[in-house]
C-alpha cells in the first residue's frame, strides 16, 4: 500500500486547482509514486531464444468520492527507455490499470510501445502515444492498481543472455470527472 497517502494528497491539491463547468480535473504524476520503491526500473536477464515477461505492480487508494462520480475522460502519458547491457532481442512495454490485482495484466494495455531489435550495449527510447479512454470505469473506484510489464524476446540460443533494464521515464494520468465528490 505504498504511495496511498501521497496519491490522495496529490488528488486533493489537483481538485482544488482544476475545477471548471461541473468537472473536476486530476493531474497525477504516477511515476513519482513508483520511484521511491524502485518500481520505475524493471531489470531483465533472459537466455538466448526465450520469451518472458517481467513486471511490477502498485496499489493506490483513491479519494472515496470518486466512486460516486462519473468519469468523463482519462488520458495516460507514458515513456520509458530500454537500457540493454548484453545480448539482444525485442521488448514490448505495456502499462495496465485495474480495479483488482488479479485482473491487472489481463486484457488490452492502456499504453503499449515496442522497442524494435536491440543488440549489445544500447539505449532505446519507448514513446507510445498518449491514450484517451472516455468514460473509463477503472478510475471510478476507491482504489486502482497500476502495472508495468516488459515482454521480452531474446535472440536465438548460443548468443549471450539479454540483460539490462526497462527504465520508466514518465507516467502521468489526467482524469476528468463529472463533479459528484461531495
Amino acid at each position: 500500500m505504498r504511495g496511498m497517502g501521497r496519491w490522495i494528497a496529490c488528488l486533493a491539491v489537483a481538485a482544488a486547482t482544476g475545477c471548471g463547468q461541473g468537472h473536476v480535473i486530476f493531474n497525477v504524476d504516477a511515476l513519482s509514486f513508483l520511484r521511491p520503491s524502485g518500481d520505475d526500473n524493471i531489470p531483465y536477464d533472459l537466455p538466448g531464444g526465450f520469451t518472458a515477461d517481467s513486471s511490477v505492480a502498485q496499489f493506490f487508494a483513491l479519494p472515496g468520492g470518486l466512486g460516486k462520480s462519473t468519469i468523463n475522460t482519462v488520458s495516460i502519458t507514458a515513456a520509458a527507455a530500454l537500457v540493454n547491457a548484453t545480448g539482444g532481442g525485442n521488448m514490448v512495454f505495456d502499462v495496465f490499470f485495474s480495479k483488482k490485482q488479479a485482473g491487472l495484466f489481463t486484457g488490452t494495455p492502456y499504453v503499449s510501445a515496442a522497442s524494435g531489435p536491440v543488440s549489445g550495449v544500447d539505449s532505446v527510447p519507448l514513446l507510445p502515444p498518449t491514450t484517451v479512454s472516455p468514460g473509463d470505469t477503472v478510475f471510478n473506484s476507491d482504489s486502482v492498481w497500476v502495472g508495468i510489464r516488459a515482454h521480452l524476446t531474446s535472440n536465438p540460443p548460443l548468443l549471450p543472455h539479454m540483460t539490462g533494464r526497462l527504465r520508466l521515464t514518465e507516467l502521468s494520468v489526467h482524469i476528468v470527472i463529472n463533479d459528484k465528490l461531495f
